[in-house]
């Protein structure tokens, strides 16, 4: 049940009008979980079962810790919900990857061992919801957190369906107070946001995402056949893609939840004006950054262990950050990529960046060399995440940078093309006017005109028979 399908719009409009219309706190509650049970069991039954035998353990394990007068005993409730995490996700997403690793590196020995490889079906949001379970028992663990003695509402912040598909990661810290507004009927100002929130990032997804994957996917799908300014053109298109498809899927969840009363933090901050990569992280998908930031890269010792332990902690963090994106190498060279470039910047900044060097990177010229090095490092590194394994990826890389020709190119049409770029400049100028100063109107009414206007002019686009254009509902 995808959050852009027919089906999805008729269980939201059942969801919230179950919502309005209990007649009472606690069978609204209760309607509401009925409802993210429903939307979960629509994907897998039997999965439906494994995710609540998970929050239940989770439940015990969270009142052990705080029951718990030892630090060992803690410990030992902690460590378990952790493994029980851990290992589920490793199971369903990475044993396959595991085995067939196993089985390259038995091939290069020479045995003719050969371990069978798993093909298990994903459960649906695993990789979502158990970064939020780790965070709720950790956080209890911290002390920063009292576990909730209602199952229900534990239930109802693990299995909450906006977040489940695609994020945002959000913590039982942000969200457990909150739920006590599901006792009370939607107020008019929630469903006014809400409802501006789930279109625009409905239109992202839609209007953006959709139409610069026609391109992206031509030229990943065929490096062979495009030269480097196509190669080119198609990187770009995926930029433009994934920011699109994820930002508009986190969008869409924060106005979801801001129906029924939930505050969700912002996900996305207009990260390709980052001038460094650590910048980057602070704005691109962030409520992953925090949780990395969090609960790995301060436990693997932060900034405050020595340089050595700094610099480790940096490249293990967004390593394992890139192979949490999926069980290809290609994601940990990614992530790889993104690890080592904060290393660097991190030692540069602390052992060889003086004052001249300070005041060069605070210039406008500085600015843009910090902008366009960044902007260089994520481009490269997406080829790695969009391409399906290590030598397409090379291949990719190696045509676009060489000065290729090509047997084809990309049909970008004319007037059309202006016109779907007119629809991208209308939205990002609307949304990012603050960082970007540039002046726009101030008013609810005149930013929403302005947005609209965006989007007409890509209807426009469509009308006009663009080659590149469509729309997927």
């Amino acid at each position: 049940m995808l959050f852009i399908s027919d089906e999805f719009f008729v269980f939201l409009l059942l969801a919230v009008a179950a919502s309005v219309l209990a007649p009472n706190g606690n069978v609204r509650r209760y309607a509401v979980l009925a409802f993210c049970v429903w939307f979960y069991a629509s994907w897998s039954l039997p999965f439906m079962g494994l995710l609540a035998a998970n929050i239940v353990a989770d439940y015990f394990l969270a009142l052990g810790i705080q029951a718990s007068a030892s630090a060992a005993r803690r410990r030992v409730f902690v460590t378990a919900s952790v493994t029980m995490n851990l290992g589920m996700l490793a199971v369903f997403k990475y044993a396959g990857f595991f085995a067939s690793t196993s089985n390259d590196v038995l091939h290069l020995l020479g045995t003719s061992l050969t371990l069978p490889v798993p093909h298990l079906i994903l459960p649906l949001g695993i990789s979502f919801y158990v970064f939020q379970a780790i965070s709720y028992t950790v956080d209890i663990y911290r002390g920063l957190l009292t576990p909730t003695r209602d199952l229900a509402r534990l239930a109802t912040f693990i299995m909450f369906f906006p977040h489940l598909v695609s994020g945002p990661i959000v913590r039982a810290a942000e969200i457990l107070p909150q739920l006590d507004r599901l006792e009370r009927p939607p107020v008019i100002e929630d469903v006014m946001a809400g409802t501006k929130d789930f279109v625009l990032g409905f239109a992202r997804k839609v209007f953006f995402a959709d139409n610069f994957a026609l391109l992206a996917d031509a030229t990943f799908g065929a490096p062979e056949r495009y030269g480097s300014v196509d190669l080119l053109v198609g990187l770009l298109a995926y930029a433009f893609q994934i920011y699109f498809d994820f930002s508009g899927y986190s969008q869409m969840a924060v106005g979801l939840a801001r129906l029924f009363g939930i505050h969700f933090p912002d996900n996305f901050d207009a990260p390709y004006i980052s001038r460094s990569l650590q910048e980057f992280w602070r704005r691109w998908h962030i409520s992953l950054s925090r949780f990395l930031r969090d609960y790995l890269y301060i436990p693997l010792g932060g900034s405050r262990a020595g340089a050595a332990r700094t610099l480790f902690a940096l490249s293990a963090t967004m390593l394992i950050g890139g192979f949490w994106h999926g069980a290809n190498w290609t994601f940990v060279v990614w992530g790889a990529i993104h690890g080592f470039g904060q290393a660097l910047a991190w030692a540069y900044r602390q052992f060889l960046r003086g004052p001249s060097h300070a005041r060069f990177w605070d210039s406008p010229v500085g600015n843009a060399a910090g902008w366009t090095l960044t902007l260089s490092t994520v481009l490269v590194a997406w080829v790695f995440f969009r391409a399906p394994d290590l030598p397409s990826s090379l291949a990719y890389l190696g045509r676009m940078l060489g000065a290729a020709p090509g047997t084809a190119h990309l049909d970008l049409g004319g007037l059309q093309t202006g016109l779907f770029a007119a629809a991208v400049g209308f939205h990002l100028i609307a949304y990012f006017r603050p960082q970007l100063a540039i002046p726009w109107p101030r008013s609810a009414l005149g930013q929403g005109l302005a947005v609209g206007a965006g989007y007409f002019i890509c209807v426009a686009a469509k009308a006009a028979d663009a080659p590149f254009i469509y729309f997927n509902f």
